[in-house]
């Protein structure tokens, strides 16, 4: 080869490097961590508020960044930071330039983007990261339109004329047990639940508003790995085990694996009011997930852990009154204790509700933790989610 060849191909090399043909990835980063277990619990909250959210590590700080956006497209990632950061509780959302380490291979792109607005980069300074601002003023999201309200269908009849297209979601674990329970269709760009559906029945569920995007169904029961089905509404027989009925309707089955011995899972939706035991009224559903768990794994023994936003000292504590009111402030107590009381007060709270709906309290432990393993910092817009917490660890399947 000569040497104008060589600087030929050097100069062509340079050309395509700066014009943009090869693709620079884009994260959306909402958080990132130094200890792994603490960014699988922010990335399990995450998942939970129905956001995608992934993990990569960057090797050069040693950080696993928690993104809920890969991208080629810096408009797409830019418009989504700007939106975490205004709309929702991840205000501390930043756009980085990759690369991460994902497993996941480099596309090139076969076009330069327009070129835009740059908006900074701002690498995370502390670990974890977080903002401490005033707690912002939640404004109300819009109904999603595309998804109106299901009707049971009668099984027994044949089914009335779609306007989208029937399914049915039948959900059993690994050894074959059926379970009622519901999935759900979100947006997992935008992070909210479009649509909830029973299991076992027929479910008229419409076309989504943009035909090219796939359907993302959820199934999470606590005590069980959630399980995500990404559905082709053009055509659902690509997604793995679907069949089609006598009626019609696309069967999607999701089969769900127990925890094992040595697992950890975070209660996500189970609340306490503040510097309280007692939880409120939403907190009930997961509870009594979590009751269920317990009836169908009769050798399953757990540790229930407590954790608080902080461990400060001479707060006042509401704990259950006589009538054990665990979902109402009314008929209440209170007493002067401390942030590492109050999460044992929590963690005997569930200990108290499984033995009331009869779990025997022999195949329970409690650890009150305090604040010594938050997640976050106290001023966060997210510490008293993150901080103020349950985890369910299985000691004995």
């Amino acid at each position: 080869m000569t040497l104008p060849t060589v600087k030929s191909l050097l100069i062509v090399a340079l050309i395509l490097s700066s014009t943009g043909l090869f693709a620079q990835d884009y994260y959306v980063v909402i958080g990132a961590y130094r200890v792994q277990k603490y960014a699988d619990a922010f990335t399990g909250y995450a998942r939970n508020a129905k956001y995608d959210a992934q993990q990569g590590v960057h090797e050069q700080r040693k950080l696993t960044y928690i993104y809920v956006l890969k991208t080629s497209d810096k408009k797409e990632a830019s418009a989504m930071t700007r939106r975490l950061q205004k709309e929702t509780e991840f205000e501390d959302t930043w756009l980085y330039e990759g690369p991460l380490t994902t497993g996941e291979p480099t596309q090139p792109i076969v076009k330069q983007e327009p070129k835009e607005e740059k908006i900074p980069v701002v690498e995370p300074k502390v670990e974890p990261v977080v903002v401490i601002k005033e707690e912002p003023k939640e404004e109300p999201r819009p109904e999603p339109k595309e998804e109106p309200k299901e009707e049971p269908v009668d099984v027994d009849k044949p089914l009335p004329p779609a306007r989208g297209k029937y399914f049915k979601f039948i959900v059993t674990t690994q050894d074959g047990q059926e379970l009622s329970t519901s999935v759900h269709n979100v947006d997992r760009m935008q992070g909210r639940d479009l649509a909830t559906y029973k299991t076992n029945e027929y479910v008229d569920v419409t076309r989504p508003v943009d035909p090219s995007m796939p359907l993302s169904i959820v199934c999470g029961v606590f005590g069980f790995a959630e399980v995500v089905k990404i559905i082709d509404f053009n055509d659902p027989s690509q997604t793995a085990d679907a069949t089609q009925d006598e009626k019609g309707a696309w069967v999607i089955p999701f089969k769900l694996e127990r925890l094992k011995k040595g697992d950890v899972s975070i209660m996500y939706d189970v609340a306490f009011y503040k510097d309280a035991s007692v939880m409120t009224p939403a907190s009930k559903t997961e509870l009594d997930e979590l009751v269920n768990m317990m009836r169908m794994n009769p050798n399953y023994r757990i540790k229930i852990h407590g954790h608080n936003n902080g461990n400060d000292k001479n707060i006042r504590i509401t704990t259950l009154g006589k009538d054990k009111n665990y979902f109402a402030m009314a008929g209440s107590t209170t007493k002067n204790g401390n942030g590492k009381e109050l999460s044992k007060l929590r963690a005997e709270t569930i200990q108290s509700y499984l033995v009331d709906n009869g779990i025997d309290k022999k195949r329970t432990e409690i650890y009150a933790w305090g604040g010594m393993e938050m997640l976050v910092k106290q001023g966060s817009n997210v510490a008293a989610k993150l901080n103020n917490r349950i985890e369910i660890e299985i000691l004995q399947d």
